[in-house]
């Protein structure tokens, strides 16, 4: 008799066990706290939260970083933790080394399974500025790491003013490992190329079926992040994305 057994769809980012390999991006479907409970019933590997501030954020001109501030979260997490559907991801943004400090040490204690540093969100690039010479990224870093429970993950921008091999060699020295790239060539695969091995990889962009989490995983990612498919078709992707990569990789649907 044939065996059919379930392919395992699963994944781990730094040694944390997902049930699924594809997640929310922070933002997508992580507004309002129904939301996330939605995503908590779903089949999604984890959870990212919205991209929270030390304190309440409102700004005309970053419309996409508004939210209540971190204090407002913190308990959210607490039970979403507690259901242990799949593990929590706190993404967080400062102007400051160390306000992603207070909110990586604050989110750990709370429950989350990793803390994702938003260092691709256009406030933070416009006021802490990163991206514009190393010793910048290394007093981030080094602060992060120093302050964090958790593991962390890095989100990287669009363009950056300085190599990959480069960021890579500061993110070893800092104990970070993970990284969230742009689903394309000069993101995640260029990253990839440059950065050298030992790096876990989530890609975000551009993922609406099973074929793309599949191909995204073929080329090395460990697991995907769904943004504006999720916001059309709502937690029941989940399910089918993982349905379509079980149907692709041979599983007979029952």
């Amino acid at each position: 008799m044939a065996d059919r057994r379930a392919i395992d769809l699963g994944t781990s980012i730094a040694g944390v066990r997902l049930p699924f390999c594809a997640m929310n991006a922070s933002g997508a479907w992580s507004s309002t706290a129904s939301e996330l409970r939605a995503l908590a019933r779903s089949g999604t590997g984890a959870i990212v939260l919205q991209t929270a501030t030390l304190h309440p954020f409102v700004h005309p001109e970053y419309r996409a970083l508004h939210n209540p501030g971190y204090d407002k979260l913190l308990p959210l997490v607490r039970e979403l933790a507690e259901l242990g559907s799949c593990p929590i991801v706190a993404s967080v943004a400062g102007t400051a080394p160390d306000e992603y400090a207070t909110l990586a040490r604050a989110f750990g204690e709370a429950g989350a399974a990793w803390v994702e540093a938003n260092l691709a969100e256009p406030y933070v690039l416009a006021t802490l500025a990163p991206w514009d010479e190393p010793s910048a990224l290394r007093a981030l870093l080094g602060r992060l790491s120093s302050a964090a429970s958790v593991p962390v993950s890095i989100k990287l921008p669009e363009r950056i003013g300085f190599p990959y091999r480069v960021i890579a060699a500061e993110l070893r020295d800092a104990g970070i490992h993970v990284v969230v790239a742009r689903n394309e060539f000069f993101g995640f695969e260029k990253f990839m190329l440059e950065a050298g091995p030992g790096f876990e990889v989530i890609v975000t962009g551009g993922v609406r079926s099973g074929y793309d989490v599949s191909r995204a995983l073929a080329k090395g990612a460990r697991a995907v992040q769904v943004g504006s498919a999720l916001a059309t078709e709502g937690p029941g992707l989940f399910a089918r994305l993982a349905r379509e990569m079980r149907v692709a990789r041979g599983e007979r649907p029952e």
